[in-house]
Formats: C-alpha cells, sequence, structure tokens
C-alpha cells in the first residue's frame, strides 16, 4: 500500500465501520444492547456493501460524516438492529479511534523503514570502521576519523529514535470513548466497563478520563516524526556536503540511466538526498499545525480535530516516503577513500595538531607549552607557505621530545584515532540487532 493510501478516504469510512461493529459487540458482550444487533451491525459492516458514491453524496449534504455512516449502516441492517448502531456514542469518539488505528498502521510501516535504514547504516559502519577521513567542527577539519565512526553516531541517534517511539506508544494508542463530553453519560454507568471491553478488542490503551478534549497523545507522535525528519535531514544533508566536487568523499549510485541536467549533459546531480531534505522539511511543517491542534476549547471543538487529523494524514506518508529515500540513499551510497585520504592531506598534518600536543606534553613541555607551540608552528606555517612538518622539525623544542619518526607518528591521522573502530563495529552490532528485533515484533 503506497503511503498516501493509508490515510484514504476509503480507509477512513472503513475504520469507522470497524468501530462501528466494535462498540455494537462490546455493548452486545456487555448486556447493553441486544446479541442478534450486534451479530447483524457486523455482518453489514463493510463498506463494499454500501453504495459509495451515494454515502459520499450524503456526507457532503450532511457534513456530519459519521451521521451519513450511521444512517446507511442502520437501514442496511434488517430487522430492528439499526436501531442500536452508534449506541450513545458521538462523532468524535468514532473518528478520533479511526485515526489512532490508522496512525497505527503507519507507525508499523515506518518501523518497518526504520528497521531497513539500520541494517543498511550497520553495513556501512561494518565496512567503514577503518576508513579514515577528516573529522570536521565549523566545517573545517579537526581531527582524524573513520566513516565508519560518522556512521555510528547516525546509528545511535536512530536508535534513540526508536527508542522513543516504543516507549511511547502505549500512550499514542490509546482509546478515549467517552461519549458526547467524555463523561459517559449516556452508557447507564458502564461507561468505564465499555471503554475497557472496546479498548481491549481494537488493542489499544485506555486514558481514565476520556475527555474530548485530549489530544496530546496524537500531537507527541507528530513531535516524534518530526524529531526523527530532522535526524535524516541531517544526514542527507552533510552527505550532499560530501557529495561535492571540492569534497568528494563519497556519492550516490543511481545507475548510468540517470541524467543530472537537462542543459548540461556532463551533470550527475544528486537525487536521493536533496529527496530526504525536502520530504523531511515538508514533514517538519507539520509541527506547529499539530501542537496548534492541542489547544482546545472546553470539551472539544471541531477545528482542533481537523488541524490535528490533517497534521496526521500529512506527516505520517511523508514520514514513509522520506524514511524510503533514506533507506535508498544509505543503500546506494559509495564511499571514496582516496578522496577522503587527500582531503586529510591537504592540512600537512594540522589535523593531527591535538595528537601532536599530547605527545610534546607528555615529553615534558606540559600541556600548555606544547598547546602554544603547535598553535605558533601552524601559524608559521599558514604565513610563511611552509610545510607544517618542515616548520615543526626545525623547531629545537619539537627536536628536543620527537626525532624523525616520532614527529611522523605523531602526524600520521591513522596513528590518532581514538576509540572510533571500535565504536562503528559496536554501533553497526547494535543496529543489527534491534533491526531484527523491530523485525520480530512487527505483526
Amino acid at each position: 500500500m503506497s503511503p498516501e493510501a493509508l490515510f484514504s478516504t476509503p480507509r477512513k469510512i472503513q475504520a469507522w465501520l470497524d468501530i462501528e461493529v466494535a462498540l455494537a459487540r462490546s455493548q452486545a458482550e456487555l448486556g447493553m444492547i441486544p446479541v442478534y444487533a450486534a451479530v447483524e451491525i457486523a455482518r453489514q459492516g463493510q463498506l463494499e456493501r454500501f453504495d459509495q458514491r451515494a454515502l459520499l453524496d450524503d456526507m457532503a449534504a450532511t457534513k456530519a460524516p459519521i451521521v451519513s455512516l450511521v444512517k446507511f449502516l442502520a437501514a442496511a441492517c434488517e430487522g430492528d438492529a439499526g436501531g442500536y448502531v452508534h449506541w450513545g456514542a458521538t462523532t468524535q469518539n468514532v473518528m478520533q479511534t479511526a485515526e489512532v488505528l490508522l496512525l497505527r498502521d503507519a507507525h508499523r510501516g515506518l518501523l518497518a523503514r526504520l528497521a531497513a535504514s539500520l541494517d543498511a547504516l550497520a553495513g556501512h559502519a561494518e565496512r567503514g570502521a577503518r576508513v579514515v577521513m577528516a573529522g570536521r567542527t565549523q566545517r573545517r577539519h579537526a581531527l582524524p576519523i573513520t566513516f565508519g565512526f560518522k556512521v555510528a553516531a547516525w546509528i545511535d541517534e536512530l536508535l534513540r529514535h526508536e527508542t522513543r517511539f516504543r516507549e511511547a506508544e502505549p500512550r499514542v494508542f490509546t482509546l478515549v470513548f467517552g461519549g458526547a463530553v467524555g463523561g459517559w453519560h449516556s452508557f447507564d454507568g458502564q461507561g468505564e466497563a465499555l471503554q475497557r471491553a472496546l479498548a481491549n478488542r481494537l488493542n489499544l490503551g485506555c486514558f481514565q478520563v476520556p475527555s474530548r478534549a485530549v489530544y496530546d497523545h496524537m500531537v507527541e507522535y507528530v513531535l516524534l516524526l518530526g524529531l526523527l525528519a530532522s535526524t535524516c535531514a541531517k544526514v542527507a544533508q552533510e552527505l550532499f556536503t560530501l557529495m561535492g566536487e571540492e569534497i568528494g568523499e563519497v556519492r550516490e549510485d543511481l545507475g548510468e540511466a540517470v541524467v543530472g541536467s537537462s542543459t548540461m549533459p556532463q551533470k550527475v546531480n544528486p537525487k536521493l538526498s536533496v529527496q530526504v531534505i525536502a520530504l523531511a522539511a515538508r514533514l517538519r511543517a507539520q509541527l506547529g499545525l499539530a501542537l496548534d491542534a492541542g489547544q482546545i476549547s472546553h470539551e472539544g471543538d471541531a477545528a482542533s480535530s481537523q488541524m490535528l487529523y490533517a497534521a496526521v494524514d500529512t506527516a505520517c506518508p511523508l514520514a514513509l516516503e522520506m524514511l524510503a529515500a533514506f533507506e535508498a540513499l544509505i543503500t546506494g551510497l559509495r564511499i571514496e577513500p582516496d578522496a577522503m585520504r587527500a582531503n586529510l592531506a591537504l592540512s600537512d598534518g594540522l589535523i593531527n595538531g591535538e595528537n601532536l600536543m599530547m605527545a610534546l606534553a607528555r615529553g615534558g613541555l606540559g600541556r600548555q607549552r606544547a598547546h602554544d607551540l603547535v598553535h605558533e608552528a601552524a601559524l608559521t606555517a599558514g604565513q610563511s607557505g611552509r610545510p607544517f612538518r618542515e616548520v615543526l622539525a626545525g623547531d629545537t623544542r619539537v627536536r628536543a621530545v620527537l626525532d624523525d619518526a616520532g614527529l611522523r607518528a605523531a602526524l600520521a591521522p591513522e596513528h590518532y584515532l581514538g576509540d572510533c573502530v571500535r565504536l562503528a563495529e559496536q554501533q553497526a552490532r547494535r543496529a543489527r540487532h534491534l533491526a531484527a528485533d523491530i523485525r520480530r515484533r512487527l505483526p
């Protein structure tokens, strides 16, 4: 099913029917309506049994979709069973519950996409664990790292997103079914029992107070999608930057048929990274609408409902499309180790300044004196155009601590990687383990 189809009108109407059927069955179990009525309501509770065009036309006329649906469902039932359709319920009970059920379907698709993305990232963390490249802060060379370490940080962040989604499930996938204002007025003292029975039937949790002025759980989910979009866009934006000719450390393997420009035949532009960035921006744009939807007046208002459903219906398909593009980006990503090595060499050892400073400090200069010495040598190299290594080799303070071999070792990027390799391999294992666990938990 396409992401857009998840919240399509036919799926929404069928979800409304499913809730009316579940409601009738739960009420029959509690003795609130006759069992035969629940059986008949369930028999008729399929969208294909209705004249869909007539139903949609009636919804347009009444501007009350659930009123129209209840009328059509009741008319379809034999005998007096139709009189028990929607017993004591209100429109918002049905529509909000349907939205939660459709959101749960989208959530399962999102987790499946996330698992696939984690597997793809794990492969890069493993293969790139020992591929040395420049680590950058403020967009300038900082310390040598490995590509696998960079990916490890992305994995760790995505794992935190998975934790957030998992911890939110009991709050988000919750039934709010309390009648017209949420006080169970029309259920003859059985409102709480009915909500529990219906929640069990739909495999949802329950709020203790089923107020119609409650949307924070669904708003939270949109906010979580926004956080995920921020991470995906960050990764895509960094890869997009690394694809430029001036850096050229990664590329998208798009195949020979892909055309980059209608006027510049030599160009092969990135496609997937920019798609992720654009989709993530559109998704994040829904956060303001969702937060506004949470500001419900009194015991409920239709404006908030319409804002919330619009935000959810837009954000979820965008999230699924974004993760599909993200997975394709990571799967088709190719690294360029030679370019990484060439870029590392641009600073002639400056990127290992911290390692040199610590070697000199341990050799007797102390940390502050060593810091000042390396800083001075870097300035001299930059102003004079002389190689950094040459400036250092001519400094007697350096020579007193390091011989030629020691200086070469101190300035070699592969000798100063910290725990980058271990962290890359560790996060690859975590990603694969969680991806497998997600798939086990999916229905």
